[in-house]
This record gives structure tokens, sequence and C-alpha cells, in this order.
């Protein structure tokens, strides 16, 4: 089974706003791009649930400092276990947006999005560091 273009165009906006909202710092809209039952994990921590994602992003945005880009790089979006699923994997980086631009760090992310109620949303956002070639 493969994922029809609109809803990976919408999957992707999904991905995009999350980037927003963490760049902006809103934590607010950051959760409601998550289902309620979500799970964040990795590098940071595991979070599980609206109310512990909602308190634990602010924590980890501001270890990155005053301020930060978020960029969502290269997703490739594939079927999930059902019609309502799919997983994306990218690679994430966080740039210091102060000049000089540099690169704060990067990370391999993996997510799943379900479709609840006729809209996507991600149910696990799984963050571990992007891996070196050999």
């Amino acid at each position: 089974m493969s994922v029809s273009a609109a809803d990976r165009a919408e999957i992707l906006d999904v991905i995009g706003r999350a980037d927003a909202a963490a760049t902006s710092r809103d934590a607010r809209a950051y959760a409601n791009l998550f289902t309620d039952d979500a799970v964040l994990d990795g590098t940071q921590g595991r979070h599980a649930g609206s109310a512990a994602l909602l308190d634990s992003v602010g924590p980890i945005w501001a270890a990155e400092g005053p301020a930060s880009l978020h960029l969502t790089l290269n997703p490739v979006v594939d079927p999930g276990d059902g019609p309502d699923e799919a997983i994306v994997h990218s690679i994430l980086l966080i740039i210091d947006p102060a000049q000089p631009i540099t690169i704060r760090t990067a990370a391999s992310i993996t997510q799943t999005v379900r479709r609840q109620g006729g809209a996507w949303r991600i149910s696990r956002r799984s963050v571990a560091a992007a891996s070196q070639p050999s």
C-alpha cells in the first residue's frame, strides 16, 4: 500500500508546522500537532501523553539557546501498519540563526503519524543522533 499524494502533502505540512512551532517556541501549537497518546523519545528522554509533551518541550528548546531554527530535511513518507498510519524518516537540523549561521546539531528523526478525525497527527517522534557516513 502507498501513501496518496494528498495524504503525503498533509503529512509534510504537519511536520513543517511542528518545525515552525519549535522555532517560535510555541509549546501549545507544537503539542496540538500530536495525538493525545503521543510519545516523544530519544536523546532528551521519553515523554508520553499530551501533558508530558507540553511540559517537556520548553526545557528542551531552552537548552538550544535563546533562538534556534528547526529545519526538516529530506523527509521520506512510507506507509505504516494501516491505511491511517504513515512513517516519516528525516534529518532535523537545528540552526543558530545569529551571524555567522551555524549548525547546532543534526538528528535522525522517525515519526509515526496517524489520521484522527480527518487530520494527520504525530503519534510518535523518535530522535536519534544523526549517523555519520563510513
